[in-house]
């Protein structure tokens, strides 16, 4: 239990500052014209669609008042643990220019040593639905390798993560059904794991519904005003 409290901690208290950093990194290399059009973000900037209840880390409209970045809050969709090992995984959702893309990050802890690993070419996520269907998004950006968050002689802490893209079909698809089970593959990495339909959060002290992520987190991307 404690294991995993130390690892619940580290992902949501670092989410706020190294990634929203890392963001702008991705974007800055995959999208230029983005980054000059952007401000600056930091931990306060959090926006929160009332109606939709839906909370984005970042939100940016053109001169004509039109969407051209969107990036939603992430939401912790699986959580494993052991007494010797743990893992949690965030999903958060971007949206920039009409390209709707998936950021997983994979934030692992254990009383063993650790490395991270590099997603890039060839890398997927396949979906399967419980209505049956597959939906398998395939990885998209540069390469990007993981980072150790801590490490002591009986103890690791590291987090993985990947853009992923979904178009037009995997949207539609992803919105029709509950998601089941989860398959990640990469060249010297795979991990499956499954959407419960209910988990709690305890650091953010919410309950969480992994398996509707997709159905709830689209309509904030398509239809965030």
């Amino acid at each position: 239990m404690l294991l995993i409290l130390q690892l619940s901690y580290k992902i949501n208290q670092h989410w706020p500052m190294k990634n929203i950093f890392f963001l702008a990194v991705f974007f800055q290399l995959v999208c230029p014209s983005l980054l000059a059009q952007r401000e600056s973000n930091d931990k306060e900037d959090v926006f929160v669609d009332d109606q939709n209840q839906c909370v984005y880390l970042a939100f940016n409209q053109n001169r004509k008042g039109e969407t051209e970045f969107l990036q939603t809050e992430p939401v912790m969709v699986e959580e494993w643990t052991t007494p010797l090992r743990g893992r949690v995984i965030d999903f958060s959702l971007v949206y920039n220019k009409g390209q709707i893309l998936l950021y997983i990050e994979i934030t692992e802890d254990a009383e063993e040593n650790l490395n991270p690993i590099c997603i890039g070419n060839n890398a997927r996520i396949t979906f399967r639905l419980k209505n049956g269907n597959y939906v398998s998004l395939p990885q998209t950006g540069e390469k990007l390798c993981g980072f150790v968050n801590e490490k002591k002689d009986k103890y690791s802490n590291i987090t993985n993560r990947g853009f992923f893209l979904i178009d037009a079909k995997s949207v539609k698809r992803l919105q029709e059904s509950e998601v089941y089970i989860a398959s990640l593959q990469s060249k010297k990495y795979q991990l499956d794991f499954i959407f419960r339909s209910e988990l709690y959060d305890e650091v953010n002290d919410y309950d969480v519904y992994p398996e509707l992520y997709f159905m709830s987190e689209l309509k904030c991307i398509l239809q965030p005003n």
